[in-house]
This record gives structure tokens, sequence and C-alpha cells, in this order.
């Protein structure tokens, strides 16, 4: 199922989350983007602080895998966050 993303208003009030077929509306997805973007370079910061030290000392390869998956997902939710903002790319996934 291909699912595309629109931020749209029906019938005069905002839907959350409505879905229709293939189609999946979102309200605020700027926003949704931009507290993705924090929780992922928060959930980095606790894991270099609190958890690698102890990972690199068990396995290192793991230590790196852990921090190499988090940089991309940080990476990914602030790219995410700069294209749904205003003027800052396109906002509708079928049309990437």
């Amino acid at each position: 199922m291909n699912i595309i993303v629109r931020n749209e208003v029906v019938n005069n009030k905002a839907h959350p989350v409505n879905q229709d077929d293939d189609i999946l509306y979102i309200n605020k997805a700027h926003k949704t983007a931009e507290c993705a973007n924090k929780y992922a370079h928060e959930l980095r910061a606790e894991f270099t602080q609190l958890l690698m030290p102890a990972i690199t000392r068990t396995d290192v390869k793991v230590a790196g895998r852990f921090t190499s998956l988090l940089n991309e997902l940080c990476f990914m939710t602030q790219m995410t966050m700069k294209n749904t903002s205003k003027g800052g790319g396109n906002n509708d996934v079928s049309e990437r």
C-alpha cells in the first residue's frame, strides 16, 4: 500500500489522523517532526552518556552499530523536520 501523507482540513475541522484507503491525513506534520527530532537527539545523548561506556566494554562493534543507528535516526528526523517546514521542501511524500 502506498501512503500519501497530507496535511488537510476536512469539513472545516482538522483531523489529526484520518485514513482513507491509501491517503493518510496528518495535521501539523511539522510539529510532529520537531518532536521526533527532539526525542531522537535526547535518546542519542542519553545513550552516549549512560549506556555507551558499558556497551563498549562488552562489545565495541555493537556499541558502534547503536551509535551509527542513532546518528542516522537524528539525521533523518532533522531532514524530515526541514522538509515539512514552510517553504522547506516538498510536503507530499508521493511526489518525492
